[in-house]
């Protein structure tokens, strides 16, 4: 399942790289501009089973989500999978596909798999290329989370809304199992600074719905402002990726926070607060959200 909003420099990549994997696709696009929808459609039939349209004002992932797991239902999956328009699900195995992979873990009896979330930025040192190919491109990235429940073996009574798209929620008759190993979720969400200004502030900021927001969600851009160095991080804060099948799960760089070593509140984040982000996740949400309140406040007083 893949939600397409004005991801046109990168959707056809994504598509490409999950039919190589095994699998086939659904695509709802949210009234996209930029050329996205046409893109899709030349895979139809070829890989892609169903591709529709529902275009709206507000971002409503609920709504896009519920309508996508719809068009996936429609085809008998035996395991259903979630990924953004901007992101590249992979297996851990070298010598297995996506779908290989998969098919391990379901002769092993487990019935959900977690991913890693790698975040790949534009640096200075890649501002400038010219290469096509996002993944040859970005090669600087930090370890994000992990709560990235995004595929899942089919069955009655799942629930897929209500989480923002990280996992789905079984009945309670059914025992979740997942495998210790996790896969790889490589994110591109910002692919460039033009790029950058217009998601940012064009169309996420102006397009989140304020009934979701109220439910403290979509509130990662909140700190970003125009200038280049919100978009373009300091690859020394990064680590490079070298395509060696190695990954470094430590968070190096927590880009919600800020950028360029500020954090929110001031003076500047210290390595101190990248631990407590790291070990005590319940405790840095929950800091996040206080500070979020107290600016809304502020400029609300304003």
């Amino acid at each position: 399942m893949i939600p397409v909003y004005n991801e046109s420099d990168i959707i056809e990549s994504v598509v490409v790289h999950l039919l190589s994997q095994g699998i086939q696709l659904v695509i709802l696009d949210n009234g996209s501009t930029d050329g996205s929808f046409e893109s899709c459609s030349r895979f139809l039939g070829r890989g892609v089973s169903s591709l529709e349209q529902l275009a709206t004002d507000r971002l409503d992932f609920d709504l896009l989500i519920a309508k996508l797991y719809e068009m996936a239902l429609k085809q008998r999956p035996d395991w259903v999978l979630l990924s953004a328009a901007d992101e590249f699900l992979e297996s851990p195995y070298a010598h297995l596909s996506l779908q290989g992979a998969i098919e391990l873990e379901d002769r092993g009896g487990y019935n959900m798999v977690q991913f890693n979330n790698f975040e790949f930025w534009p640096t200075e040192k890649d501002e400038n290329s010219h290469e096509s190919d996002v993944r040859k491109r970005l090669k600087y990235y930090t370890f994000n989370d992990n709560l990235q429940f995004r595929a899942w073996k089919a069955c009655p009574g799942i629930t897929v809304t209500g989480t923002v798209g990280h996992y789905p929620i079984f009945p309670d008759k059914v025992k979740v199992r997942i495998p210790r190993t996790k896969y790889v979720l490589r994110h591109y969400r910002i692919r460039s600074y033009q790029h950058g200004l217009r998601k940012v502030f064009s169309e996420r900021l102006p397009r989140y719905s304020s009934e979701e927001r109220r439910k403290g969600r979509h509130v990662h851009y909140d700190n970003f402002r125009q200038e280049k160095q919100f978009f373009i991080i300091n690859s020394e804060n990064l680590n490079k990726y070298v395509e060696d099948g190695k990954w470094i799960a430590k968070k190096t760089f927590d880009w919600t926070w800020g950028v360029e070593g500020k954090s929110w509140a001031q003076p500047p984040k210290s390595q101190l607060s990248v631990k407590i982000a790291n070990r005590l996740p319940l405790v840095a949400r929950a800091w996040k959200k206080t500070f979020l309140k107290k600016r809304t406040l502020s400029q609300t007083s304003n």
